[in-house]
């Protein structure tokens, strides 16, 4: 075991980064509509951006209902199609432009950004902080791709600003794809669906533990060498990525065997994922997705966004009840 910690402090795998691919946080829609991939004389037409136009066309009498959680996340099928949604409006530069960072974006387009979510989906009471977020994660994560891959500090401002990229940037998301250590087996299912599923399976609160095997193994077996196969790994990086998943599995299976037999695995900061994964950063609760602060699930006092979404929620009931 000595052995093992000390991998894990050399070693140190934050699923954080996986939570922005698995809250369906920037669905990779930069293809084009145009013929490539050329191989001999075929070419592969591949989908381009995501537009959402299905969604545009919902009216008040049909929007589209989507349930969160008990903390402020959807959970629904429907998830996919709130956060694609959510996605082209990042993309789109109208609520936030390219250059401006997201930090100082006034509230009142925010609100604009809000009430045009909510035009289109039914939502519950206290889910803008979880939207805010997920627009915010999203057009950060859109600037640093175009400027990674179009910025010039060589040309004017102004000649770039006014210059559309084409995003075809497949291969580049194939080559920093294949750079994870762990790779996911669940798509884009988020954490939080993905916990909602494990409740209804076992029958009881899903231990984090018991969250990383679902998340990335299939049935106890770690399928990440088919995985780094689909993306264009080496051989020697394929065994790797199934080595180091199946090593911290066996970590985690290891400390479980030593659980006394009325002891749990609640979450926190002591469970067996925290002492095979290392703590948890910047207060996040790590295998619970987007929005969820460690003090939501085992802290004495919640978050301001929890109390937040809590007060919205009773005032909603209020108001219901009175009616």
């Amino acid at each position: 075991m000595d052995s093992g910690m000390a991998s894990r402090r050399h070693n140190r795998v934050s699923t954080r980064d996986h939570n922005n691919s698995q809250q369906n946080e920037d669905v990779i829609e930069v293809g084009s509509n145009q013929p490539n991939n050329v191989q001999g004389n075929v070419r592969k037409r591949v989908r381009g951006p995501t537009f959402m136009p299905k969604v545009w066309t919902k009216t008040e009498e049909d929007r589209i209902s989507v349930q969160f959680n008990e903390y402020g996340q959807p959970v629904e099928k429907t998830t996919s199609t709130l956060t694609h949604f959510i996605g082209s409006l990042a993309r789109s530069g109208k609520y936030c432009k390219l250059h401006k960072p997201w930090n100082k974006v006034t509230n009142a387009k925010k609100q604009i950004l809000l009430d045009t979510v909510n035009d289109k989906f039914d939502l519950p009471p206290g889910s803008d902080d979880w939207i805010l977020k997920s627009f915010g994660r999203k057009v950060k994560n859109w600037r640093a791709r175009v400027k990674k891959d179009y910025y010039d500090p060589t040309l004017p401002y102004r000649e770039q600003i006014t210059f559309k990229p084409k995003r075809r940037l497949s291969e580049k998301n194939k080559a920093n794809r294949a750079k994870k250590k762990m790779v996911q087996v669940t798509g884009k299912t988020s954490y939080a669906q993905i916990r909602e599923k494990q409740k209804v399976i076992l029958g009881h609160e899903p231990t984090r533990k018991e969250l990383f095997r679902a998340c990335f193994s299939k049935d106890g077996i770690t399928q990440n060498e088919e995985a780094a196969d689909a993306i264009e790994c080496t051989t020697s990086l394929c065994s790797f990525i199934w080595n180091y998943c199946h090593f911290l599995q066996e970590q985690m299976e290891e400390l479980t065997s030593k659980l006394s037999e009325h002891e749990l695995d609640e979450p926190g900061p002591q469970d067996i994922y925290s002492k095979v994964m290392g703590n948890d950063k910047n207060g996040t609760a790590e295998m619970y997705g987007l929005g969820v602060r460690a003090s939501d699930v085992w802290g004495v006092v919640p978050s301001r966004s929890a109390r937040h979404r809590d007060k919205l929620q009773w005032k909603s009931t209020a108001e219901r009840l009175s009616a």
